[in-house]
This record gives structure tokens, sequence and C-alpha cells, in this order.
């Protein structure tokens, strides 16, 4: 409700009681009956036109169905006084709701639109123009002014200033921008004037990545939901039909019993039973749940996929870009006697210089020379590439490619290597080097003191280095040496043989994974490399290049649903008790619509734990 329904309820509220008062002042005089009649019309006819609204939209079975069926019976019984006020205590419980409703939606993220409509491209000449931005293409040169959201994720060529990125990330902290930094869609600037190049399309931005999730989540509920909704809208036609039989069957085999107290006893039920707290016990708390995770920079595809992954007992890793920093770094290059270093980089970095694949980019950034223009180019995956420069013809990759084409006298080094081959003969190895990210050991930690049973690492990287990596984060097994379609036999693999009585959840950067992230039970996407495929195919989008989001993303998954269980629990004991004392008649209607006010209330303050802090109670 707004502020001005709450003050036009209050206000016919205010009427009705009243009205009320005065119809009880006049005793049995010949005005009291109209007096109480007008007043329970003022609060009941509102309450019929909306059962009659929820009728025309295929919702007749609710508790505003439950109270005005009990207050029409009160009325009917001579108990005129109670059915308006079992009323107007009913509204104001409602009122009471809303409030402490409306409070908590406001503690959560609020995602506004706040991506602009164009940017500001500008050519080599300084020529500036307007562009959509689904209109700007890679590579092309965006200026950023102070203060201005910047509309598409790129590179800073100039700028000197800092870059709110909460929104997206969940950091609180401003991050200093200058020359070769990241910047993503939807950061905040601040500084001088800024020049980026576009190194993404709008369609693969991180916000745009976020928005796709968002939009997605009200399609996949939690089984535990979907439940629970379904049993409180089942619970209105069974709660008539009981309270029917509660007030007939015990007159007829009852002879002399006060066939008045049982009907009585039978209204107090169907206000006894009201699911306005149940409908809201488990949504609430996946609201909640999901808002937290998203003020952190997490995202969740649902309540469905917060359900899963507080039942994960598999967890499997990519490990370039995920368990490590996926920032490559040659360590060594080891030429044949006929070249040396700096002829084989320039060789591998001018092969490599179409590829997207991290081992490429690497190469191809640590060569300082200006890259020869390739004429034949062809990549395969998980392998490596084929590149005709000129007359010369290159192969870049791994031993298995080598040894396919025919490639003799490969040395053995062990660690993270790409082989050099010119017209077939080969000329050079590069041995490369990759970081276990700071915070992997400690989420790794984290989510196997939340229940995850087994950890694997999964890659196409020599088993040596691997393994280093593995004991450092804490991982307990690895699969080395894995083309990509192998990666995903092995993730079926494990799926289906190793017992676990949870879900399996695969962990990757979106840009050569999205099969295993499709196939994993939860699917997690972390960082903001992958494209549009990569939001659509996880059900959990990390935008922090960060493993202690996946910590963290388990821990308030596994609470939201303890939360979610214990309002459910709590609530289904408490309507019980109070129908047993309804059926015996020691509840009166007027005391079940306090108790299912309060639990509304109580349902919703006990929920906000999940967001770290209580409502405040808002004013408007």
């Amino acid at each position: 409700m707004t502020r001005l329904d709450m003050q036009s309820i209050g206000a016919r509220l205010a009427a009705a009681a009243i009205v009320l008062v005065a119809g009880i002042a006049m005793g049995d005089s010949s005005a009291a009956l109209p007096l109480c009649l007008l007043a329970f019309l003022i609060t009941a006819l509102p309450i019929a036109a909306r059962v009659l609204t929820n009728l025309t939209h295929g919702s007749f079975f609710d508790e505003y169905l439950l109270v005005l069926m009990a207050s029409i019976g009160a009325f009917a019984l001579g108990s005129r006084a109670e059915a308006t006020i079992v009323l107007i205590l009913f509204e104001i419980g409602k009122i009471a709701g809303d409030i402490v409703l409306l409070s908590t939606y406001q503690a959560l993220p609020q995602q506004h639109d706040f991506m602009p409509e164009k940017a500001t491209v500008v050519n080599m000449k300084g020529e500036q123009r307007q562009v959509p931005l689904a209109d700007i293409r890679l590579g092309e040169l965006v200026l950023v002014h102070s203060g201005e959201r910047v509309p598409i994720d790129g590179v800073v060529l100039r700028g000197d200033g800092t870059v709110d990125d909460s929104v997206l990330t969940g950091e609180n902290v401003p991050m200093a921008v200058d020359k070769n930094t990241r910047v993503l869609a939807g950061s905040r600037y601040n500084g001088s004037l800024m020049l980026i190049r576009v190194i993404s399309r709008y369609e693969d931005c991180a916000v745009r990545q976020i928005r796709r999730v968002q939009n997605a989540a009200a399609e996949h509920k939690a089984a535990l939901e979907n439940s629970a909704q379904r049993n409180a809208k089942r619970l209105v036609p069974v709660v008539i039909v009981i309270a029917v039989l509660a007030a007939a069957l015990p007159p007829l085999f009852m002879p002399g019993s006060d066939m008045t107290g049982w009907v009585y006893r039978g209204l107090t039920l169907l206000i006894a039973c009201c699911p306005t707290a149940l409908a809201l016990a488990v949504p609430l708390a996946f609201v909640c749940g999901g808002g937290r995770l998203e003020s952190e920079g997490v995202h969740m595809k649902g309540s469905e996929a917060m359900e899963r992954t507080a039942d994960l007992r598999l967890v499997v890793f990519n490990k370039t870009g995920t368990v490590t920093n996926g920032n490559l770094q040659i360590k060594k290059i080891y030429p044949t006697q006929e070249f040396s270093e700096k002829n084989c980089l320039a060789l591998a970095a001018a092969a490599e210089q179409l590829s997207q694949h991290p081992i490429a980019r690497a190469i191809a950034s640590a060569c300082q020379e200006k890259l020869p223009k390739i004429e034949e180019f062809e990549e395969f995956p998980g392998r490596g590439v084929r590149a005709r420069i000129g007359d010369h013809v290159l192969l870049v990759g791994n031993r298995k490619l080598m040894v396919s084409r025919g490639v003799k006298g490969l040395p053995d080094i062990d660690g993270t290597v790409v082989y050099i081959a010119c017209e077939g003969e080969h000329i050079g190895v590069i041995e490369l080097e990759d970081t276990v990210r700071p915070s992997a050991a400690d989420a790794i930690k984290k989510i196997k003191d939340q229940g995850v049973e087994r950890t694997v690492l999964i890659t196409g990287d020599a088993e040596t280095p691997t393994q280093r990596i593995a004991n450092a984060a804490g991982i307990d097994t690895v699969h080395c040496g894995l083309m990509p379609e192998e990666k995903q036999a092995k993730l079926d693999f494990m799926m289906r043989t190793i017992p676990t009585d949870g879900t399996t959840a695969y962990v990757g950067d979106g840009v050569s994974d999205i099969e295993q992230l499709k196939m994993a039970d939860v699917g997690v996407a972390m960082g903001t490399r992958g494209s549009r495929y990569s939001a659509d195919a996880a059900n959990i989008l990390i935008t922090a290049n960060d493993l202690s989001g996946l910590g963290e993303a388990v821990q308030v998954c596994k609470t939201t649903h303890g939360v979610a269980m214990q309002n459910l629990t709590l609530l289904a004991a408490i309507k019980l008790v109070l129908a047993v004392l309804a059926l015996i008649g020691l509840a009166q209607m007027w005391m079940a619509v306090i108790v299912d006010a309060v639990l509304t209330v109580l349902t919703v303050f006990n929920t906000t734990r999940l967001l770290g802090s209580k409502p405040e109670i808002s004013e408007e």
C-alpha cells in the first residue's frame, strides 16, 4: 500500500469504529441494529470487492475470503460488534504487515535503470557523435565525463580518477583508474575526462549479464517455494470444508449440543487458518537471501539456484581464470639453436593474435613487436592454432597438436608450455605460469565447512603445475590434460558416479566452458570475461573476480533455506495449535485475527535477519 492508501483505510476504519461504538451505546434500542450494520458494511464491502476482484483473476480462495465468510457468519449469529471488530483488526494487521514489508524491500539492493541511452564515440580526428549503446563496435573510442556512468566495458587509454562499481561487484571502495585499467559498464566515474577503448559488445557487458540473470529469476523457483505457495492455496478450500463439518456434524451426532456455539467455532477456525503468514514465509526468505548476495556482487537465477546451492556436496573448478588469476605470464622461452628468444616470441604472438584463449592473449600481450598480418588462421580448441604468415605456416600449441601434425624433436618441459613449429619443424617452447587467487584457499575451506564433501580441479594443463595449484588452494582431486569435450565427459562421469546426497556445482569463467555450466546442477560463472551465453547457461553469476563470493553464496543459501524451513515449521505448529483451540472453543475470532497479524510481522522480522539487520519502519 502507498501512504495515501493507508491514510484512506485508516480513516475508513476510524469511521467504522465510531459508528460501531455509537451502535453499542444504543443498547437494545431500534437504532442499534442499523448503526452496527452500517459499521459492518463500511469494513466488509471493500473486502468483498477484493474477493470479487480476485475471483475475476482466478484467485478466489485466499485469506480475504476466509475473513469475509467468518465475519458475515458472526454478524448473522448476532455477534455484530465482534464481526466488525474482526474486520477492523484484520485490516490493521494488513497495514502493519505492509509497513514492515515495505521497509524490508527498501533495505534490499535497488536495481534501477541506471544505464545511459547513448555514449559519446570519438574518432581519430577528434570528431564526436552520440551512438546508442547497442551500436557501439569493438575497438571504438568512447569518452566518459566525470560523474557519468561508464556506458560500455572498456580499457582506459587516458584519464585519471576513480570508478565506483559497487552496483555491479558489491565493492564499496572506489577503484583508482589510469592507463590500461579495465572499467565496467554501469560504474560511476569521477575524475578527468576519460577515454576508453571498447573491449565488449553491449550485449556481452557485465551489467547485461546481471540483468539477464535477474530477469530469468521468476522462471526458476525453488521446489520448497512452489510447494509452500501451492499448499497455501490448497489450504483455504480444505479449511472451509473442515469448518463446515465442524459446525454441522456435532449438533447432528450430539443431541442437545449448542448448534450456535459449534457454528461459531467453525467460523473461528476459518480465521485461525488464514494463510497470510504462510504465503510469505518461503518467498520472502529467498528474496532477502538473494538481496544479501546481490549487495556482495553475487547474482542468483531465482530461488531454485539458491535451493540447489544450499545442498552442494561436489564442486568442480575450471583452473585458469577461476582458481588462478588467469593473468598468465611468460616464465621462460626455450629456443632452438637457429632461433632467438625474441624470434620465438614474435612468431608465436603473430600466430596467436586472433585467438581469445588466455594463453594466446598472454603471449600476444608479451610481444612488443608490431605483429604481421595473418593470411590464414585455424584454431583447434584445447590444442592450439595454425596460421600462415607470408610464405610460412606456423603451429603454436600443446604437444597433442604437434604430434598430430608430425612435428618431432619436442623437448619434455614440465609446466604450462606452448610449442612453436615453423614449416613442420620445432623451433622453440614458451613456458608460462599463473598464480593462485589469494581468496581461493579460504573460499574452498569455507564451502567445505558448509558441507561440500569433495572438490575437483579440471584443466587442459600439465599435471605438475596443476597439482601445485590444487595443493595451494586445498582442492582434493585433479584431472589434467583434458580437451574441452573431455572436460564435459569428465564432469558428466563425476556427476553420475561420485556418491553424494546433494548437488554438483561447476565453477568457470564463462569463456570456454558454457556446456559445463549448463550440465552442472549449479553452474557458477565467475568474473566479467564471459559473454551473454555464460549468463544464460549459469545459475549463479559472481561479478567480482574473487572466489570468496562462492563461499559467501553457499553460506547465505544454506542460511536462507534454514530460515525458510524455520518459518514454515513454526507457523504450521502455531496455526495447528490455534486451530485446535478454535475447535474446542478456547479461541475467539478477534484473538485469531490478532495472532495472524502478529505472526505475519514476526515472520518478516525473522526473515530480515538474512539482510544482516532488521528493517527500520518507514514513515512513507
